[in-house]
Parts: structure tokens; C-alpha cells; sequence
């Protein structure tokens, strides 16, 4: 209860500072500046890197450039947000029951990368669709970080899947099933 009061008093302090027109930041907070200027060709790396997997179909080397859990974001036709949090198997079983890309797809991304340190960047992903004669444009977004020098996806942001992203398969229950009691004793609770 003392850590969310003194989170609560940080926020007010920092909200009334800002209205006054003074940035105050918490006690020990020390912003992380962009020393290197980003890391631009690891950030197109990853992409690439991605890019080659999936036209292999290699579901797995694309889960080998994600941190997991990873963070799905999106929404339905109605603009109701989802937000999904997977760990690699439920993402690696979604993406093998999804995979067959059509083979006159074509698919490019131009990324623009906005540094936020030197190990956390969002990316802007500008997306174009060919399948034939049909084409199709769209923005979706990402977050990545180094992790062990390598870059690597921890979120990913995209309008529209929320009608055909179902929660994915989860390996054990959320809640532990409830023992069974012997009738007699189910006798006992019914008649107080």
C-alpha cells in the first residue's frame, strides 16, 4: 500500500509540476539519452532478418527474433482495442496454423525508427500488399529492444486482427481445478 501511495504522490507531483510549467521528475530518475544515435543498421537487420524467414516459411527462426512474451496489440472492426500478451509456444502454434502465404504475394515495409535509448526504439512499419492486381496499404508498428546485443521484437501493433486473433492456447489453466467432493459431503452443503 505505501509503494502505490508514494507512486500515486509521484504522479500528482509530476502532474502539478507540469502545470506550473516545471519538470520534475521522481527522486533517482535519470532520462537515457541516445548515445550512439541509434543503432539504425541493427534495427533494418532484424527486419531483414524477418523478412528472410518469412518467405522460407520459418515460423521458428522468426520466434528466435522475439522477446518473449511479446505484446500483441490491435483491435475489431468496431474499434474495440485488443491486447495480447503470448509466450512463444501459443505465438509459434497461432503462426504455423496461419502460414501458406500465397505465391504471387509481395509484400514491402519502409520502417522509420524513433530511438529511445540506446536498447528501446518504436518503429513505424508503412506496409504494401500485392496479390495479383490487388493491392493494399496499411501503417502498423512495433517495439524493439536489444537484448544481449541483438535487437530483437517485444511488441507489435496492427489495426484490424481483433475479430480473427482468438486468445491463443494456453498450456495449463488460469485457475486450478476445484477438487471434487465426495457426496456425502455435497449433501452436507445443499441442505444448510
Amino acid at each position: 500500500m505505501k509503494t502505490f501511495a508514494l507512486a500515486v504522490s509521484l504522479v500528482a507531483a509530476v502532474s502539478f509540476a507540469q502545470d506550473a510549467g516545471t519538470p520534475v521528475a521522481p527522486p533517482g530518475f535519470k532520462a537515457r539519452a541516445v548515445t550512439k544515435g541509434g543503432d539504425k543498421k541493427g534495427v533494418d537487420a532484424l527486419y531483414l532478418a524477418c523478412d528472410e524467414a518469412l518467405k522460407k516459411g520459418d515460423i521458428d527462426a522468426l520466434a528466435a527474433r522475439i522477446d518473449f512474451p511479446l505484446t500483441m496489440i490491435t483491435d475489431t472492426a468496431a474499434g474495440v482495442p485488443v491486447t495480447l500478451q503470448w509466450e512463444r509456444q501459443a505465438w509459434v502454434d497461432t503462426m504455423k496454423r496461419s502460414a501458406g502465404l500465397p505465391k504471387d504475394l509481395k509484400l514491402s515495409k519502409k520502417t522509420k525508427v524513433t530511438f529511445l535509448s540506446d536498447s528501446l526504439a518504436m518503429v513505424e512499419e508503412a506496409n504494401e500488399q500485392i496479390i495479383g492486381k490487388a493491392k493494399d496499404r496499411w501503417l502498423s508498428g512495433a517495439v524493439v529492444q536489444r537484448r544481449d546485443g541483438q535487437w530483437m521484437f517485444k511488441a507489435m501493433i496492427e489495426g484490424g486482427w481483433g475479430e480473427l486473433v482468438a486468445a491463443p492456447p494456453r498450456p495449463e489453466p488460469l485457475v486450478a481445478p476445484t477438487p471434487r467432493l465426495p457426496v456425502k459431503a455435497l449433501e452436507q452443503v445443499k441442505t444448510k
